[in-house]
């Protein structure tokens, strides 16, 4: 089986030796050479010209948002596909970008799965990403392997879109987790009680789970987790509040993290991963 990458930032590049150690031929492509450089030197495949990539069976798009997928993945991209290529988008874009990349894969004749996946490139190192699929049931099957060389794959419905709305929801979930943390902290820090201590506590007893593990020592500024910037997140809860809008949903908490999202970049906080961002901001209210 042949695969091909398009996009090398830090998840496309984790994910391309693991393509590569189950013998597949996998062929990359990337706006910078630096990064097809490095996995040239793996043994993949260069690319100069991203519609070469849709000659391959299986191509993988890790690309950073949807102006970066609107600009790389265009109509004369698409058209130049071999028709037996399935496309599996991996970045969260808005659910209705994937509705219109769905119907434009269907108008060129070649498959879509909308793919996006839960883990930082030290868990997709370590093949525990997680990944939200959602499209035709044969499609899903036949990416399945390939998939399931760096991470598990949940299938959450039928329809492109409804993989990445569940994606987002994901990350709300988690955003939510790292607020309430943070306000915690804030409570905690101001009758001068031991922060970690308590977070320890939480996260060996009633929180024992991945998201409070990796995030409390972050948010209490223990260990710090690399900055990233708020950019993202918020792009994230405002997709997500245009698809609670447009249902016609309440979403009150959904609110209060965009508020708190905004309030630490006004605080001088934006550069920070959103752990530690939220974190300084409610230790310093």
């Amino acid at each position: 089986m042949s695969i091909s990458v398009i996009g090398l930032g830090q998840i496309g590049s984790a994910i391309v030796p693991h393509l590569l150690a189950s013998g597949r031929e996998v062929r990359v492509w990337n706006r910078s050479p630096a990064a097809v450089e490095a996995m040239v030197a793996l043994g993949a495949e260069p690319l100069n010209d991203v519609r070469d990539a849709f000659a391959s069976e299986i191509v993988l798009s890790v690309l950073f948002d949807d102006a970066a997928v609107r600009e790389v993945l265009t109509q004369e991209v698409l058209s130049s596909a071999s028709a037996h290529a399935v496309h599996v988008c991996l970045s969260t874009v808005s659910p209705d970008l994937a509705e219109e990349l769905g119907q434009a894969h269907q108008a060129a004749g070649i498959g879509y799965l909308s793919a996006p996946l839960f883990g930082r490139p030290e868990a997709i190192r370590q093949k525990a990403a997680n990944i939200c699929v959602a499209g035709d049931a044969s499609l899903v099957d036949f990416a399945r392997p390939c998939l399931e060389s760096f991470g598990r794959v949940w299938v959450v419905g039928n329809q492109p879109r409804q993989a990445n709305v569940a994606k987002l929801c994901g990350n709300f979930l988690i955003g939510a987790a790292v607020a309430a943390m943070s306000e915690i902290s804030g409570i905690l820090n101001a009758e001068k009680a031991d922060t970690d201590a308590f977070m320890a506590l939480m996260t060996e007893t009633l929180f024992s789970s991945p998201i409070y593990k990796n995030y409390a020592p972050s948010v209490t500024g223990a260990r710090p987790l690399p900055a990233s910037g708020l950019a993202l997140p918020i792009k994230d809860m405002d997709l997500l509040a245009a698809v609670s809008t447009k249902n016609q949903l309440d979403g009150r908490l959904l609110t209060a993290l965009r508020d708190s999202l905004s309030q630490a970049v006004e605080m001088g906080f934006g550069a920070y991963e959103w752990s530690v961002a939220l974190g300084r901001a409610a230790r310093k209210r």
